[in-house]
């Protein structure tokens, strides 16, 4: 990559922890004024590289960084900001009031400092941003702007959504923290969802301890109908991937390490069966598919509205589900749930999965075909309607972020933070073991 085309380098007082930072705001060691400067001047230099956001506006630093600021996925309406749908010619909407998860925010203190990207209709294959961090993997998911934004150190939090991995992998991708939360549908109240039944809005912070400070000092686990509960000194886990399918060698190792790092630290694993929790990919697909037919086949039919091929192609591919088998797979999508919440309450507290079966797709490259068997490894915490963590937690060869997915029961987002910071805290070791075992 030429250095022109590589994004400036992130100021280090964008970066510092949320927590440390209060402290410096606290103490007088931080000019808000000298920050927010600096941070103006970071996003006018970053974004043109970087194109995270889609709607920000210089007055919108003005409580910054006295406030902690987040920006909205553009199918999250925010009042007074346009809402695109990530949808390059003829459709804007102008909403005159906040979709419920931004107006919750608001009303804790958080200050919008604009909208960020998203793929076309959520669906379309092109990224309209690029990796602040790693400039030659690729942004890969929906809420692609929610990582990039912060990634660049343009906002604290960013509020992305997720039907089928489309968090996830952006925050990953980008070296950053996600969490999708326990499906409500309260949350989802002016979000235009690709899939109703399998969407929630999810939380992206620049690390798992930011996410935690924000959870429990500034009451995002209330304000967005969670709980806080000290959690289990010893976690019962088990890491698995799907027997018989293809893994990549890094990927293996990664999840070895993270199963063997666990136990070392006083956790315990559990051999759990998971035959049918494989089994949930393809009704999940095929689930998500109709749902997103459903729910953007009507913007395509407004006036001046074009899309891509590629979105079409996607929009178009749930039109042959048909109501009865709809209906199937929402039964289905039931017992999906009945079998990972008892999974999660009887036998685990959490489930560990790869994100993927390969590496982080790289830009510039092909990416691989849809891997096969069962589908897409995220999907299952969709269809069960579970919450999420994703987390980066080392490098692969070729230099792109690894991370795994972390799996619990229903309200149980409290956990996931304390899974999430745990699994933060032993980064070190779990690269350290990957390392050994590699060399051994």
């Amino acid at each position: 990559m030429l250095a022109q085309d590589r994004p400036p380098a992130i100021p280090p007082a964008l970066l510092l922890p949320l927590a440390e930072r209060q402290q410096q705001l606290d103490t007088g060691g931080l000019d808000p004024a000298a920050h927010r400067a600096e941070l103006l001047d970071h996003i006018r230099r970053a974004d043109p590289h970087v194109r995270a956001f889609t709607d920000w506006r210089p007055a919108d630093l003005a409580p910054v960084p006295d406030r902690i600021s987040v920006s909205y996925k553009d199918t999250i309406h925010v009042a007074g900001r346009p809402t695109r749908l990530g949808i390059r010619s003829g459709y804007r909407d102008y909403p005159v009031e906040s979709a419920e998860v931004a107006a919750r925010l608001e009303r804790r203190g958080l200050h919008c400092v604009g909208k960020v990207t998203t793929t076309e209709c959520a669906l379309g294959t092109a990224k309209p941003s690029r990796n602040p961090r790693y400039p030659h993997v690729s942004t890969a998911g929906s809420s692609c702007g929610s990582a990039v934004a912060v990634a660049a150190g343009f906002c604290d939090l960013s509020v992305g959504s997720d039907s089928g991995g489309s968090l996830r992998w952006p925050a990953v991708y980008c070296g950053v923290t996600a969490l999708r939360l326990t499906p409500r549908p309260a949350l989802l109240a002016g979000v235009h969802a690709v899939s109703p039944s399998m969407e929630s809005v999810g939380l992206v912070t620049r690390t798992a301890a930011d996410l935690g400070w924000l959870w429990r000092r500034h009451g995002l686990a209330e304000c967005l109908g969670g709980t806080v509960t000290p959690p289990p000194r010893q976690l019962r886990y088990a890491v698995a991937a799907p027997p018989g399918e293809p893994l990549h060698p890094q990927v293996g190792a990664l999840l070895a390490a993270v199963g063997t790092v666990l136990a070392e630290h006083g956790h315990r694993p559990v051999a759990a069966r998971l035959d049918q929790v494989w089994a949930l990919r393809a009704p999940a697909g095929e689930l998500l598919a109709r749902e997103a037919h459903d729910s953007y086949a009507p913007v395509l039919d407004e006036p001046g509205v074009t899309v891509g091929p590629d979105t079409l192609a996607a929009i178009r591919r749930g039109a042959g589900t048909d109501d009865a088998r709809h209906a199937e797979l929402r039964e289905g999508q039931d017992r999906a749930q009945a079998l990972l919440t008892a999974l999660l309450g009887e036998q685990l507290d959490v489930l560990v999965l790869p994100l993927e079966a390969g590496l982080p797709d790289l830009v510039g490259v092909p990416a691989p075909p849809a891997p096969g068997g069962g589908g897409e490894l995220t999907l299952i915490a969709n269809y069960a309607r579970l919450p999420v963590l994703a987390i980066p937690l080392a490098l692969s060869e070729q230099g792109s972020p690894l991370g795994v997915q972390v799996l619990a029961a229903p309200g149980a987002d409290d956990l996931l933070v304390a899974a999430a910071e745990t699994l933060e805290q032993l980064a070190g070791s779990i690269t350290h073991t990957m390392r050994r075992t590699a060399n051994a």
